[in-house]
């Protein structure tokens, strides 16, 4: 328990070190820290679409298919919008996508700071005057937080498409689905969204990265800090959900 409470105090200062290299970094360091960040949100986001387009598709239609049918046996159509929205749009979406860039970019991420480590890259960044930070977790960091609002989008816009093709193969209007749809879609809905997308973002922008520079220097430590930081990534976004849901009950 006690090291499990001093990697949180761990984390939450690494943290607050990211904060503070967005503000001080130099104006030389930019165009670099852009590129490496469009990178990455190349890799997370533009790469990972197709993945995220099966995923939603298929979790949605198979969804609402079952919400048409049983729902209509009992004349209470009107709560698939809210099904939609709820578990679709404000639970499934962040959370799919999350655990999506978790498992597919977290490893990536980790592997590279921790190889970093062991080949000396980051000592050498340090030895002439780079704060690694700076041109190794910040961009990063962003990237990973730009990539889960893109992706989210994504999730969200084909989950209603995909809605709406079962709704219309199981005998609903186009019409009556949008409208059941937007109607239950409300203002504190989205902000939650908005909210776990943040959220998630930065647990996937800071957990990657502590664990790979936290390596000691040994080769063998990279592909454990690989595995650490993704079963602590996710652990945290489904702890972060699970406070989501407890906050808004």
């Amino acid at each position: 328990m006690a090291r499990q409470v001093a990697r949180g105090g761990a984390l939450a200062r690494f943290f607050l070190d990211i904060l503070s290299a967005s503000v001080s970094l130099p104006q030389a360091g930019r165009l670099v820290v852009w590129r490496v960040m469009l990178n990455q949100v190349w890799f997370s986001a533009i790469q990972a679409i197709p993945l995220v387009i099966v995923l939603s598709g298929i979790m949605s239609f198979l969804v609402i298919s079952q919400a048409v049918r049983e729902l209509g046996r009992l004349g209470a159509t009107e709560l698939i919008g809210r099904l939609m929205v709820i578990a679709i749009v404000r639970e499934l979406g962040p959370l799919v996508t999350a655990v999506l860039i978790a498992g597919r970019s977290g490893t990536a991420i980790a592997a590279e700071l921790a190889t970093n480590k062991v080949m000396g890259e980051v000592h050498a960044l340090e030895g002439i005057g780079i704060d690694p930070i700076h041109y190794l977790v910040l961009p990063r960091f962003v990237a990973a937080i730009v990539s889960v609002f893109g992706l989210l989008i994504v999730f969200d816009v084909v989950a209603l498409v995909s809605g709406f093709v079962a709704a219309s193969a199981n005998g609903m209007s186009s019409t009556r689905y949008f409208d059941i749809v937007l109607r239950s879609l409300s203002l504190r809905d989205v902000w939650l969204t908005v909210a776990k997308g943040l959220v998630f973002g930065i647990v996937i922008g800071i957990v990657p990265s502590f664990f790979g520079l936290a390596v000691a220097g040994r080769p063998t430590e990279v592909p454990v800090a690989s595995s650490q930081a993704v079963v602590f990534s996710l652990l945290m976004i489904f702890v972060c959900s699970a406070l989501f849901v407890a906050i808004t009950l």
